[in-house]
């Protein structure tokens, strides 16, 4: 049955010299047999899998592909210490290589390279700290910038993975993934690898320490993530500390400009419920903010505001203000025009 296989993929490879996944096929077969045989057929599919390394020498997510496949089986592990070891030989400067390695190391396969054997480890504290470590490791290398950028990422993501599993229920894993998380996240920030504003956002929802502070950094670094800003925002109001609120307002619409909607809605909402004369104030701010898409917005609503607040006496005199501002805004006629229908028909 094996020498009828092997014949058909020597066929097939005939006509497809060059086709990947008849390769991968007729290599897990041979992964299979070697499983069944106990390694006696070793010499066999260590052969095909040092020709296929050398037809496709260079192709790193190739030779991820085989090291998938030869993972899945447990009785072929010299087979798969051989790939392990050819792929950090050959791809040591790779950031790829390091994430590989880490995520064979997290799910409990753990390479030493000083010695050059890989063994299978069931306990997931040891997977976890072998991960990390690798990570680690692969940051010492001399990595180009942009790859080195990358594999931060990597490294950041994967923490994020580990610390949403069911493995962080246990205390010790908890207490050394927060560790890990502080750590690496200041060390990325440091780097100037951080630049996805979720990474802050989350980093800032985590952190056991200062949670504005990461969200400065933040803001420092992604200048125009409006998520940023809404978190930073958020937090100060949250406990009420205004006046922090309030700069941090005035430093997010300074530099979001025309994007800044989403805080003036925030800050209008909370000012409303908490300090009605300061809302006035932001109003009038807001109407006479030298961005369309925003005060095309305010306008209106403060008309809407100062009727319920202030009477329509004192609504006509802000409109004739409001009416002033260029660029000439519809809705605000159209607003005012209900309210003078309102007044008519009481």
């Amino acid at each position: 049955m094996l020498n009828q296989h092997r014949q058909y993929f020597t066929e097939g490879l005939k006509y497809h010299k060059n086709c990947k996944s008849l390769y991968v096929e007729d290599f897990w077969v041979e992964v299979q047999h070697l499983e069944k045989t106990a390694g006696a057929s070793l010499p066999i599919a260590m052969e095909k899998y040092k020709n296929l390394i050398k037809r496709f020498e260079g192709d790193i997510e190739f030779h991820f592909i085989l090291l998938d496949r030869a993972i899945k089986l447990s009785a072929v592990r010299e087979l798969q210490c051989n790939i392990v070891r050819d792929m950090v030989r050959k791809y040591r400067h790779s950031e790829l290589m390091w994430q590989k390695l880490a995520k064979i190391h997290f799910d409990g396969f753990i390479y030493h390279r000083e010695t050059e054997q890989l063994h299978y480890d069931k306990n997931y504290i040891s997977g976890i700290r072998n991960c990390i470590k690798t990570y680690e490791d692969g940051l010492k290398e001399n990595l180009p910038l942009k790859n080195k950028h990358k594999l931060w990422n990597f490294y950041i993501d994967h923490i994020i993975e580990i610390r949403k599993s069911y493995r962080m229920k246990k205390e010790t894993i908890r207490n050394f993934m927060n560790e890990t998380m502080e750590r690496a996240f200041e060390e990325a920030h440091d780097n100037k690898a951080l630049h996805k504003s979720e990474h802050y956002i989350y980093w800032a929802k985590n952190t056991n320490i200062d949670c504005p502070r990461i969200l400065k950094k933040g803001v420092e670094v992604i200048e125009d993530s409006v998520e940023l800003w809404i978190t930073l925002l958020s937090y100060y109001l949250s406990y009420d500390s205004l006046e922090m609120g309030i700069e941090a307002f005035q430093a997010g619409v300074r530099t979001l400009a025309s994007k800044s909607m989403p805080l003036w809605k925030i800050l209008i909402l909370y000012l409303g419920n908490t300090h009605p004369k300061l809302l006035q104030q932001l109003y009038h701010e807001g109407s006479h903010f030298p961005f369309p898409d925003i005060n095309f917005v305010i306008r209106p609503e403060y008309l809407e505001w100062s009727v319920v607040h202030n009477g329509i006496l004192s609504t006509r005199e802000l409109f004739i203000e409001l009416r002033d501002i260029q660029p000439e805004c519809k809705q605000l006629y159209t607003t005012m025009i209900s309210f003078e229908l309102t007044q008519n028909s009481d």
